[in-house]
């Protein structure tokens, strides 16, 4: 379900013209970051984020191209 859930919200950013998808997500969450990664997400830092704030507890933030 949680594929599904993911592939369906990479697919509606696409329709909306995105070129790139942001996340940003906690280390205690190892599963979720799993997911993220076998979904083709990749860590980056936070000077790569589009804005500046981002949620305080989120300590890894990736990406989708």
């Amino acid at each position: 379900m949680s594929r599904q859930l993911i592939a369906a919200a990479v697919d509606r950013a696409r329709a909306l013209g995105g070129a790139r998808l942001f996340l940003g997500t906690n280390s205690k969450l190892a599963p979720a970051i799993h997911l993220y990664e076998k979904a083709g997400f990749a860590r980056i830092t936070r000077d790569r984020l589009p804005v500046a704030d981002y949620f305080a507890r989120a300590d890894i933030l990736m990406e989708l191209k």
